[in-house]
Formats: structure tokens, sequence, C-alpha cells
């Protein structure tokens, strides 16, 4: 058991690395926030099987084999899924694969000429013939400096890594492991059941992301919804001031629910549904932040930043919930969020619609809010003058 979880974890965790990083790699500007958004919906859709198949295994005689084979499935299906990807445009030019780069990029440009098509792939060879030019002959040591050193790339790892801290310190992973707990709190006894609730509203309120991710941008997403996860936090502090707990969490005085209870219920699920609408997929599209000579070790770094601060989150959950009192532990998490929300004012460019070449000029100009948004404005200028041009023709 031990061995297979070791090797199902390796498994894992390459694909939160790579899938971020292919996506960006493959989809265009205008839609690339919106298929990595796609991506942890089909993350949190999975979580959400896997808790309905334990409702359904729970009172089955060794249920628990059925669910952990099952898990294969999907394995396999991907295995024979990814013979039908096609590399990323950037890796096949990289390795000198023109022409066969071409192939992928009329694909993903079904209505554009050759021209178009040869003009983006050459644009690509020139940005990759830059990054590259600099690191050949580079070892594993150089790109960690080049990363940890050089002021945008400096700054572009900070603001990925710190939106990713967020959604994991501001407490959500606290619902996923202990939500049989808390709710437990509110009259809920069945743990498969709450599973069902936390994973169905976090699947569901993914949707609004997809949609508005490429529409409203990265940034107006984020402050709204770190705004939205802070209230809900607050609010469900107060609610726990006046629920009575012991120190081992269990109701000191069960009963009925009373509007204390009832409070903490709606407060939890309207975070979790904010959490799912924007902190969630968001934290993951910061891939595109990163400069390609060091994007696969920023998003490694990325990673080992979400899963860092899984570990501390869910080992300190329930002793900061004894020491602190729930009100105080909640409210600790309201915190990280209200911290996040300043982070994101400040810090956080919006970069929706830009190729992943002009992004990386953002972190030049500082962490680039003001310089984003003159480019921006001049994108949606460009656009309308082609818009124009287009009409006319026509």
């Amino acid at each position: 058991m031990t061995v297979g979880r070791l090797v199902a974890g390796f498994g894992v965790g390459e694909a939160a690395i790579i899938v971020p990083l292919y996506i960006g790699g493959m989809a265009p500007a205008r839609f690339r926030g919106r298929l990595i958004v796609f991506d942890n919906l089909c993350v949190t859709f999975g979580q959400l099987v896997s808790y309905a198949l334990g409702a359904a295994f729970t009172n089955v005689m060794s249920g628990w084999r059925y669910m952990v084979g099952l898990g294969a499935i999907p394995a396999v299906l991907l295995v024979v899924t990814m013979s039908f990807c096609p590399e990323t445009t950037r890796q096949l030019i990289l390795h000198g694969r023109f022409e066969e780069a071409k192939g992928v990029i009329a694909k993903i440009f079904p209505n554009a000429t050759d021209q178009q098509v040869d003009a983006k792939a050459r644009l690509i060879r020139q940005s990759i013939e830059e990054a590259t030019a600099s690191i050949s002959n580079k070892g594993l040591v150089w790109q960690m400096r080049q990363l940890f050193t050089v002021g945008p790339n400096v700054r572009a790892l900070i603001t990925a890594c710190a939106v990713m801290a967020v959604s994991q310190l501001g407490g959500f992973n606290t619902l996923m492991y202990y939500s049989a707990t808390l709710f437990g709190m509110v009259g809920f006894d069945k743990p498969t059941i709450v599973s069902i609730v936390v994973g169905a509203t976090n699947f569901i309120f993914g949707f609004p992301n997809f949609v508005f991710i490429d529409r409203l941008g990265r940034r107006r997403m984020l402050l709204v919804t770190i705004c939205g996860m802070c209230l809900s936090l607050v609010v469900a502090a107060i609610a726990f001031h006046w629920i009575p707990v012991n120190h081992d969490l269990t109701a000191a005085e069960p009963g009925d629910m009373g509007w204390a209870s009832i409070l903490l219920l709606v407060s939890l699920i309207v975070y979790i549904a904010f959490y799912a609408a924007g902190v969630a997929p968001i934290s993951w599209v910061g891939t595109e932040f990163l400069p390609l000579e060091v994007g696969a070790l920023g998003t490694m770094m990325k990673s080992v930043t979400c899963w860092g601060c899984n570990i501390i989150i869910s080992s300190t959950f329930l002793s900061m919930m004894e020491g602190m009192t729930p009100s105080g532990a909640v409210g600790f998490y309201a915190g990280i969020c209200f911290l996040g929300f300043l982070f994101a004012i400040f810090c956080y460019a919006e970069v929706h619609n830009m190729p992943l070449e002009s992004v990386r000029e953002i972190y030049h100009h500082g962490f680039g809010v003001k310089y984003a948004k003159t480019v921006q404005k001049q994108l949606q200028e460009a656009r309308r003058g082609e818009q124009m041009t287009e009409e006319k023709t026509v």
C-alpha cells in the first residue's frame, strides 16, 4: 500500500506540474486562462466522483479495495489518450522540428493562413532563440540562480507562489480533510454526505471562473473571490463564538441546530464557493508568468509551495482549533486571505490575452500592475483597429 501510494504520488505530482505547463504552451492567448481553469474543473469533478464512490462503497464488504482499484481506470485512459496529444510547439521548435511545430500551430489555429502559421512559428522560434542563447550548456544550478536572483524572474515567481500559498494557507484544505469534524458540530453525522456537499460546491462554482476568467481577467476575479473568502471566514469565526465546543472539538451542548450552527454552515459553503470560483483555479494559471528558460523550475517551485503549505495547514489545524479556539483559528485563516487581498491589489498584474512572449516583459517594470494596464489598453486598441480593418474590407 505504501509503495503504491508513493508511485501514485509521483504521478499526481508530475501531472500537477506538467499539465498547466502543457496547456499554457499550447493554448491561444485568449483561451489560455480558461483552459487551465478547465484542468482545475476536471480535478474537482474527479474529487466529486471519488466522494460519491466512497459513499457508495461505505457499507460494502472490503469496499475500500474497490475504491482503490477503480483509481486505475482514469490512469489507463490517460495513457491511451496521451498518444493523441501532440508535443508543444515550443518544445518542437526548441529541438529543431520546425515543420512539425507548424503542423501543430495549424491545428491550434485552423482558420489561419499558411503565411500566418509560418509567422507565428518564426515568432516563437525567435523568442526561444533569445531565451536559450544565454542558457546553452548551462546546468540546473545556473537556472536556479536565474530564477532566484534575476529581478523579473523573482517577481514572477513571488506572484505565482504567493497566490498558491494563499490558496492553501487560507484554510480550504482543512474543510476537505476535517469536513466531517466541522460539520458534525452543526448536526451532520455522516462524513460521506458531508464530503459530497463540499465536493459538489467546489466543482459547481468552478464554472463561473471558467466562463469569466478570459473576459473579466484574472486580477478582477482574484480580488472579488479573495475578498469573499475573507468575509465569509469572518462570519464563520463569529458563528463559532456562539457554538460551545469542547477541547476535543465535540459539541459541549449537543442538540438541535441553532441560528449560529446554520450561519456557520452557510458561511463555510459560501467560502468554498468563492474559493472554487477564483483562488483555486487562478493559483494554477500563475504558470503563465514564468519565462521559458525557468518555466519548468518555477512551476516545480509553485507545486512545492502548494503541497508544502498543504502539509502545514493540515498538520496544524487541530492544534490551532484547540489552542486558539475555533473562532481564533478561522479568524487566522481570514487574516491570511486579507493579506492575499492586499497582495493582489498591489502586486498581481493582469496578463490575460497577452502572448507568453509579452508576459515576461511585465516584470521588468516592478510587479507590473500599472504597466500591464497600459499594455492591455494597447492590445484593446490594436484589436479594435483589426476589427475596423476587417469591416472595411468586407
